[in-house]
């Protein structure tokens, strides 16, 4: 089981480890692997925690049974007005891959972004060969809705960018225990 809570930039070298990690970077960037420096990571962190930001949410994720902060999930492109948004997770510690954590830090965020946030709709990204990451949209009721065609090169090839997104209505349908879900 997992537990997310708000961003804790006293964690912040662990956060910094996982984004200056190539395996990581290659699963959830458009762009090669560039070793950014701690200040800059730093202050673009801040602002994206700070209270005034109203576009983006970042949250960690950690063990229920030990506290153990294992991975990150955003929400991102935080459109009010439209009441959409873009989400993200990654499982920084690969102790806990192919564990399923993501998989319940998605279902709470998702109770976050339709519960708390009165969102309508949830989008999603996945690259053509993250297979895991799709899989898990499509388990959480997400549909494809779209396919930027060869639009990252990836190790020498072009790879598609697959768009999904989750409608409340289908959310209200597909999750029924959504009322338990909470962030700590």
């Amino acid at each position: 089981m997992v537990e997310i809570k708000p961003f804790d930039l006293q964690n912040v070298t662990i956060h910094y480890k996982w984004n200056n990690d190539e395996e990581l970077n290659y699963y959830d960037s458009e762009y090669p692997h560039q070793h950014e420096s701690f200040e800059s990571f730093l202050k673009r962190v801040k602002s994206v925690v700070d209270e005034r930001n109203q576009t983006a949410e970042l949250f960690e994720i950690h063990l229920t049974e030990n506290d153990a902060l294992i991975g990150i999930v955003d929400i991102h492109a935080i459109d009010k007005y439209n009441q959409r948004c873009f989400v993200n997770c990654t499982i920084g510690d690969r102790n806990y891959a192919g564990e399923g954590y993501d998989f319940e830090a998605l279902k709470i965020i998702l109770s976050h972004c339709f519960t708390d946030k009165n969102l309508h709709k949830v989008g999603a990204t996945a690259f053509d060969f993250n297979t895991s990451w799709i899989e898990q949209l499509k388990k959480l009721g997400f549909q494809q809705e779209g396919e930027l065609r060869e639009h990252v090169l990836k190790k020498g090839s072009f790879r598609n960018k697959l768009i999904f997104s989750l409608l409340k209505a289908e959310y209200d349908t597909t999750m029924p225990e959504k009322k338990a879900l909470s962030i700590g």
